[in-house]
């Protein structure tokens, strides 16, 4: 081998040398060497900087290395609210479970368990989808509610668990109102009793009260249309619903409810027994 040969060599020999060098700098675990307190100051710097990626980052290597922290609760929760600040509410659920479950006692609880209550709400999807999370966001939030009443976790909760309770309800009336479009009567009749029996306060009771006043009017019940009538104007008399049914009729003579047959036909909801 030439001096030139033996110069180029070294050189390659070198460049590989360097990349390894440089492969095994990057591959050292984060915040290697960092004590507890700078790993707490550092994610809690991040958290109040809006840096969810990074307090995760940092609070994550804080709890799995120093479990016994004397301040590792905390951390978890700032973990666990970094989660929820990123929208990943899965993760977020997982953590504040974790505190409530592991640290009953411990002050951070009942900010635990709103965050928990939080999460499944927002992992709530459209009413027109499965409600899973929405069954879970309302049991969870109405135990926060009833645990920590009178107090600012409790009042909080009882307004989500509410909104969760009203997407319930729309969520169930959605279903009569498929077949009530499809004038499948006697289904669509025992889902509106449905709503206005497990939703009473929500919106879409006077929706549903109206639908079956307009069912018994197809249907020819003159007592049954009087009876959810009544009730529709005396427990809900400031809703559209109800306005709507006290209307002056349009000068055209077009009825407030139209019947949804041609004369002398009968809908397939129409054939009914009577009662």
């Amino acid at each position: 081998m030439g001096p030139r040969d033996r110069f180029r060599f070294r050189t390659a020999a070198t460049s590989v040398l360097l990349s390894c060098l440089g492969a095994a700098c990057s591959s050292t675990p984060a915040y290697t060497g960092w004590t507890p307190d700078q790993l707490y100051q550092h994610g809690e710097g991040a958290f109040g900087e809006g840096d969810w990626g990074e307090a995760r980052r940092a609070f994550e290597r804080l709890v799995l290395t120093f479990p016994g922290y004397e301040r590792a609760v905390d951390a978890r929760h700032y973990l666990a609210q970094a989660f929820f600040r990123d929208e990943e509410y899965l993760s977020a659920v997982s953590e504040f479970t974790r505190i409530v479950q592991v640290f009953p006692d411990h002050p951070r609880s009942a900010e635990a368990w709103m965050g928990l209550c939080r999460s499944y709400a927002a992992l709530s999807p459209h009413p027109q989808r499965d409600q899973q999370y929405t069954l879970q966001a309302r049991t969870t939030c109405q135990n926060v509610a009833n645990d920590f009443r009178g107090q600012p976790e409790g009042d909080s909760a009882t307004a989500v668990a509410g909104r969760m309770h009203a997407k319930l309800a729309e969520k169930t009336y959605g279903e009569g109102y498929f077949y009530y479009q499809r004038d499948i009567y006697e289904s669509a009749e025992l889902i509106f009793i449905e709503v206005l029996d497990q939703f009473t306060r929500t919106p879409a009771a006077p929706k549903a009260a109206l639908r079956l006043v307009e069912i018994y009017e197809e249907w020819g019940w003159e007592e049954q249309k009087a009876e959810f009538t009544a009730r529709l104007l005396n427990q809900y008399p400031e809703s559209p619903e109800a306005q709507a049914l006290t209307a002056p009729a349009a000068t055209d003579t077009a009825s407030t409810v139209r019947s949804r047959a041609p004369p002398g036909l009968e809908s397939p909801g129409m054939r009914r027994p009577a009662r």
